[in-house]
C-alpha cells in the first residue's frame, strides 16, 4: 500500500465543509471502472500543480458513470427541474501540494446542455454534450453516451470548416453488482475529498462530501467505445480493468475548497 496515503479514505466522505454548501445532488446506479496506469502519461493530462495520486503503488484512471438527479441549492428545497441525467466521466485520481486527494475530470459527458454550460463556466469542469442514457434491470446497471457531431461536440471552440465529419466519441458500460466490498483500495477508488479543476487560468479545488458508501464488487459485462481517444488515452478500454465496483446510490454535496495554483 502506498506510503503517500495519510488519512483513512472513509473519513474524507464525512469531513466538515470548510465553506457553505453550494449544491447537493443524488447519484444513483454508480459504476466505477478503474485501471492502474503510467503516472507520467496521466500527469501530462492534468492542470498545473497536480500530480496523479499513488494508491496501492499505482496511479489510477477511471470511467465513472451514474444517474444524476434531485438537485438542491441551499437554502431552497430539492428540485427536479433539471431532470434526471446520465453523466459518464473519465477521471484521474489526483493529489495537490496541500495533500488534498481528489479527482480530476478529463471529461463529463451528459445530455443536459444547461449543466454543460454551468459546469464549464462556474466550476471549470470539462462537461461535454452527448446523447446519454441509463438503465437498470435487477442488479445489472447500464450507461451509454454518444457525442453529437459538429459544433455541439466542442461548444467552446469555433466551428470547423471543411474536412471530414468529426469522430462521434462514445462509451458504453454495463456491470452486474454483487457482494459488498470493503478495504482500503475500495475506499480510495470511490471516496475522494473533492474535485480538482482548471478555472479561469487557475487550478482550483472543490470540496465534496457524502455519507459513507456501501460499495459492491461487480462483474463487467460490457465496456466499449472510443471516448478515451478524446482525452488522450487511446486503447484504455482494450485493457482489462483492475477494479469494477457499484454504488446503488448516495447524496453528494459540494462546496468551495481553495485555489491550488
Amino acid at each position: 500500500m502506498s506510503t503517500e496515503i495519510g488519512d483513512p479514505a472513509p473519513s474524507r466522505a464525512a469531513a466538515p465543509m470548510r465553506h457553505r454548501t453550494l449544491a447537493e445532488h443524488a447519484w444513483d446506479d454508480v459504476v466505477f471502472v478503474h485501471w492502474r496506469h503510467d503516472a507520467a502519461t496521466l500527469a501530462r493530462l492534468l492542470p498545473a500543480g497536480l500530480r496523479p495520486d499513488v494508491v496501492d503503488g499505482s496511479a489510477w484512471v477511471g470511467l465513472v458513470a451514474y444517474v444524476f438527479d434531485a438537485t438542491r441549492v441551499p437554502p431552497f428545497p430539492p428540485s427536479r427541474r433539471l431532470g434526471a441525467m446520465t453523466e459518464l466521466t473519465i477521471e484521474v485520481l489526483t493529489v495537490d501540494p496541500a495533500g488534498r486527494r481528489g479527482t480530476t475530470y478529463l471529461t463529463v459527458d451528459t445530455q443536459n446542455l444547461p449543466a454543460v454550460v454551468a459546469a464549464r463556466t462556474l466550476l471549470g469542469v470539462p462537461y461535454t454534450p452527448a446523447r446519454a442514457g441509463s438503465r437498470r434491470e435487477g442488479e445489472t446497471v447500464r450507461h451509454r453516451s454518444v457525442r453529437p457531431e459538429g459544433l455541439l461536440r466542442r461548444p467552446l471552440r469555433g466551428p470547423r470548416s471543411g474536412g471530414p465529419s468529426p469522430t462521434r466519441y462514445a462509451a458504453s458500460v454495463s456491470a452486474v453488482a454483487g457482494e459488498v466490498a470493503t478495504g482500503r483500495l475500495t475506499a480510495e477508488l470511490t471516496t475522494r475529498a473533492g474535485i480538482h479543476a482548471r478555472l479561469v487560468g487557475r487550478t482550483v479545488f472543490w470540496q465534496r462530501q457524502h455519507d459513507p458508501l456501501t460499495v459492491r464488487r461487480a462483474d463487467l459485462t460490457q465496456l466499449d467505445g472510443d471516448l478515451p481517444d478524446a482525452v488522450g488515452l487511446p486503447g484504455l478500454f482494450d485493457r482489462t480493468p483492475d477494479s469494477v465496483l457499484v454504488v446503488d446510490g448516495t447524496t453528494v454535496r459540494y462546496a468551495w475548497g481553495d485555489v491550488v495554483r
